[in-house]
């Protein structure tokens, strides 16, 4: 099964371009299919040319129904007034999915309640699935982090995720759910995308000794 990363970055990216191809490739050929049917070599003259009348015909119709949308006032076409007339979003936005409210159901906890497969949630929605709590993690420019969750991002977002634990806003054992005070595109602006400098996923080679 193709990723929600590789099919948003990949896959759709080709798909539109490619839709837009076949769809004015057949438009094409019907409307040339059709223009030919109707043409009439005993015509004597460009009058009697019935697909010449009827190419004509469409290509008023487009151009007045062209001129009449671009005269309209602004929010008077509704859908196609937005930046986005298909569709409720950018296509090459990441697909991060609502908050379930439910999420937020039973009493608070805390950062030490967090645990392996709680559920991260971003401002904009569902973003990673933890796999560990550390402790405390040494930054590179020396600053002590109480409490790193380690975490794995979903529907396209960023695969290793090292979250601070000041970044966690509120907790609900219940629902194994964290929500954090940022949003989900905010994670590689962040640095969260890379592990501490203290943080190694290979054990340290002891040096050989000297003496």
């Amino acid at each position: 099964m193709i990723s929600a990363k590789v099919y948003r970055e990949w896959v759709l990216p080709a798909i539109v371009p490619i839709g837009v191809m076949v769809v004015t490739g057949i438009l094409i050929v019907v409307i040339g299919e059709t223009l030919l049917k109707l043409y009439n070599k005993e015509a004597s003259s460009e009058l009697q040319r019935p697909e010449l009348w009827l190419a004509v015909a469409l290509s008023v119709i487009v151009l007045a129904g062209c001129a009449f949308l671009a005269t309209r006032p602004a929010g008077a076409l509704g859908k196609l007034d937005e930046e986005i007339a298909i569709g409720s979003r950018p296509m090459l936005a990441p697909p991060l999915p609502p908050v379930d409210v439910a999420a937020r159901a039973g009493a608070l906890g805390t950062l030490k309640d967090v645990g392996p497969g709680y559920t991260l949630f971003a401002r904009n929605g569902t973003l990673a699935k933890v796999v560990e709590v550390l402790p405390s993690a040494q930054e590179s420019y020396g600053h002590l982090r109480q409490g790193l969750v380690y975490a794995h991002g979903v529907f396209g977002a960023n695969e290793d995720m090292w979250i601070p634990g000041e970044a966690i806003s509120a907790v609900y054992p219940e629902t194994r759910s964290a929500f954090l005070a940022i949003a989900g595109d905010e994670i590689e602006f962040l640095g969260w995308h890379r592990p501490p400098a203290s943080f190694l996923r290979v054990p340290v080679k002891e040096e050989a000794k000297l003496y």
